[in-house]
């Protein structure tokens, strides 16, 4: 097979899965409450995931203190104080680069 051939038949398989959850829980049925605050829950894991495997692991090794570890904590404090994405994010680019430039 070629790898057209493959991504092609991935994709197809993707859709049909996606289609069979939208088919068996669509309609007017409700999910149950337990299982919608799990799925609730699903997001803020992922990115809690996400943000620990780039402040602790660097290619598989243990990141050392550093400007990462320093822009998350601006970051942080930014999140608490604004209650906004678009400013988090900013401030902790903004730290991130200026810690870079200063050579932390």
């Amino acid at each position: 097979m070629t790898a057209f051939l493959v991504f092609t038949a991935a994709a197809i398989g993707t859709y049909l899965i996606r289609l069979s959850g939208v088919s068996l829980l669509g309609g007017d049925r409700e999910l149950p409450p337990p299982v919608a605050r799990a799925l609730g829950l699903v997001g803020p894991a992922a990115m809690a995931a996400i943000v620990a495997n780039a402040l602790l692991l660097d290619g598989g090794e243990w990141r050392g203190f550093g400007a990462w570890h320093l822009a998350a904590i601006v970051a942080t404090g930014i999140a608490l104080w604004k209650r906004s994405m678009g400013v988090t994010i900013a401030a902790g680019a903004a730290a991130f680069a200026a810690l870079l430039l200063a050579g932390v």
